[in-house]
């Protein structure tokens, strides 16, 4: 085994006395499996399997303390009815060589509680959003109870077998809410000055300590800035953690950032256009703080070389490599047995926080398995009839349906027209901030090649080429294209791949007329706008670019204002004399956008099918798959090509 090329994260430490053998771990992350508040068997399979994967240790996601904050249906509270499934959970963990800690939390003002149907609770009646519920603002004696629930919380943990407990000071949950001076406008002794905003967190700490202290290791989590004008700053966290460092006998400190107010909470869940590590200064920071407690931090550390990067100089104690362990839960594993190129990659596109946010079970886009670790397992099982099996398409799709039929033992060719792999992704990753994406497919490339896949490229494929080679089954996974279109006033427009073929846009005024929402009409007005140009995105919807998950969304509708581009909703554009007019659909205003010099028109990618039509009845089996069947997300697309790929 190895694992001396990442000597910082291989080395073995221990929090509040507890050992860990390596220095990565797995954040707390809602994952909604649960069942009427309460864990399930599908937490104890995914927990394990990153347990078996080599993580040093897995911190579960929150119980909510407090029938006011149980929010989503999937979430979990803390009834007693929870210990056995939680002592479960815990041995599994443990028996796979994984410590184990759970977090506790009172979401506060952002608790939606549909399903109870209570008001959210908050330090006053500040929403979190314009759209936000109204918060019920605590009193003494509500906040006496919430404090009581920290402790019943804590003493259920402790009695599940939980080596550790973090209590939530960060992301804008209720006790942060307490601390900022953006959601704490109290008059009484738990508001106003910072020594009264950090009273009722401190309690509830000083609480949890006295009740399970000397059982198991109670640190903290907290946001090193809330990243949001006139809230929690980096300044007011150094503060906080130096106090918790000097006055309270806390067993760690774990670091992130943001709050649960737009856009902050966008970056607490970093997408790919924000690099790796991007908050990593503020975590040393923190650190800097600090004289004995070990600072532990998270926020997009994709690889073990990110990870290792940040521990060298000793400061950190531990590195959350959480999405990258949705992505591949054997990430450690691997890299130990010098099978580092093996690890399926994280990409950071967050269709993970977007299932959570739509009150979904977490899945990733790049891992298929995740939520399902009990029926499908991470390596599929060998196929009891290896067949030939031919894939047409070489896209996200086809890649992955082509890979894990391969991993099953069948006998496999993909083909694509193109002279390179990856369908679309070809247009995506050119696009300003999105080159992760090509990861997706050197990883499909190297798994393929280490598979023995026959791939050809630069074949146009019709039914009489398939037949020929007679295959037992067909994946037609050929995709949609983007066609060009024509607009009156104007004439033809660009589409995305030309708009994003690397021309000069320095002086250029672009129109994007966005029938589509998604990532593209991002990618491209970002990226003209980055490279000079004037940009107008106009859309018939009320929402900017709402096929993009709300987090990342907020991000990126942050980053286009700054670079100035304007987003047109409800609106149409007419062409004329080498201008636009937009028209508001709401007010019926017209706006004159002059010299306009280019028009991307994105409307809905038209399916490529005809294939699977002409095969139909011809081979044993046909399966569609991807935008084959109709344009939609690279979530669906690698899903339905996994799927096909351990039925056939």
């Amino acid at each position: 085994m190895t694992g001396t090329a990442y000597p910082h994260v291989f080395r073995p430490t221990e929090i509040g006395g507890v050992p860990l053998r390596n220095r990565v771990f797995v954040s707390a992350h809602t994952t909604n499996f649960g069942e009427h508040f309460l864990p399930t068997e599908r937490h104890v399979a995914y927990h394990a399997e990153r347990a078996r994967g080599g993580v040093g240790l897995i911190v579960t996601e929150p119980l909510r303390v407090h029938r006011t904050s149980l929010g989503r249906a999937g979430g979990l509270g803390t009834s007693r009815d929870s210990l056995p499934m939680l002592e479960r959970l815990v041995t599994a963990v443990r028996d796979a060589g994984s410590a184990i800690f759970t977090q506790l939390t009172h979401a506060g003002r952002h608790s939606e509680n549909v399903f109870e149907r209570t008001a959210s609770w908050g330090p006053t009646n500040r929403r979190f959003h314009a759209a936000g519920a109204v918060p019920h603002a605590v009193n003494r004696r509500e906040m006496s109870e919430v404090r009581n629930a920290y402790v019943d919380g804590a003493r259920l943990a402790a009695d599940a077998g939980f080596q550790g407990i973090e209590i939530h000071f960060g992301h804008g949950h209720l006790l942060h809410q307490f601390i900022s001076p953006l959601s704490n406008d109290r008059c009484d002794a738990y508001g106003g000055s910072e020594e009264n905003r950090l009273r009722f967190p401190l309690e509830v700490l000083d609480s949890v300590l006295d009740a399970v202290g000397d059982r198991v290791a109670v640190g903290v989590r907290m946001s090193a800035d809330e990243l949001v004008e006139g809230g929690q700053d980096l300044a007011a966290g150094t503060r906080l953690a130096r106090l918790l460092d000097t006055t309270r006998p806390i067993a760690f400190l774990n670091v992130s950032v943001a709050s649960y107010t737009v856009p902050s909470i966008g970056h607490h869940v970093a997408d790919m256009n924000e690099g790796h590590a991007p908050y990593l200064p503020l975590a040393y920071a923190i650190a800097d703080a600090c004289d004995s407690v070990p600072v532990l931090t998270a926020c997009r550390f994709v690889d073990l070389a990110d990870a290792d990067h940040a521990l060298a100089d000793g400061r950190l104690t531990a590195i959350a490599m959480t999405r990258a362990h949705l992505a591949d839960p054997h990430l450690v594993r691997k890299a130990l047995a010098g099978r580092e190129h093996d690890i399926r990659p994280c990409v950071a596109h967050n269709f993970c926080i977007g299932e959570v946010a739509g009150h979904r079970a977490i899945t990733c886009m790049m891992n298929p398995t995740v939520g399902r670790e009990a029926e499908w397992p991470v390596e599929p099982p060998a196929a009891e009839v290896p067949r030939r099996v031919v894939v047409v398409g070489a896209g996200p799709a086809g890649l992955e349906a082509a890979r894990v039929a391969a991993e099953r033992g069948h006998d496999v060719q993909l083909w694509e027209r193109s002279g390179e792999l990856g369908g679309r992704l070809g247009t995506a990753r050119r696009g300003s901030g999105r080159g992760e994406l090509d990861r997706l497919r050197r990883y499909a490339e190297h798994r393929l090649t280490e598979l023995g896949v026959d791939v050809r490229t630069g074949r146009v494929v019709g039914a009489a080429t398939v037949l020929a080679e007679r295959p037992d089954a067909v994946v037609v996974a050929t995709g949609a294209l983007d066609r060009p279109s024509a607009v009156a006033g104007w004439g033809r427009t660009l589409t995305a791949a030309e708009a994003l073929d690397g021309r000069t846009w320095t002086g250029r005024t672009l129109v994007v007329l966005d029938d589509d929402g998604s990532w593209t009409a991002a990618s491209v007005a970002e990226t003209a706008a980055r490279g000079g140009a004037e940009v107008h995105v106009v859309a018939a919807a009320g929402t900017p670019l709402w096929d993009i998950g709300w987090y990342s969304r907020m991000t990126i509708v942050e980053r286009l204002r700054s670079l100035g581009v304007r987003l047109w909703t409800s609106a149409t554009a007419g062409f004329a004399h080498g201008g636009a007019t937009v028209t508001s659909g709401l007010t019926g205003q017209a706006t004159t956008v002059d010299g306009v010099t280019d028009v991307v028109a994105l409307a809905i990618p038209e399916t490529e099918h005809v294939l699977a039509e002409h095969l139909d009845g011809t081979v044993p089996t046909v399966h569609v798959i991807g935008d084959a069947v109709a344009p939609r997300s690279l979530l669906e697309a690698m899903f339905e090509g996994h799927a096909i790929g351990r039925a056939l």
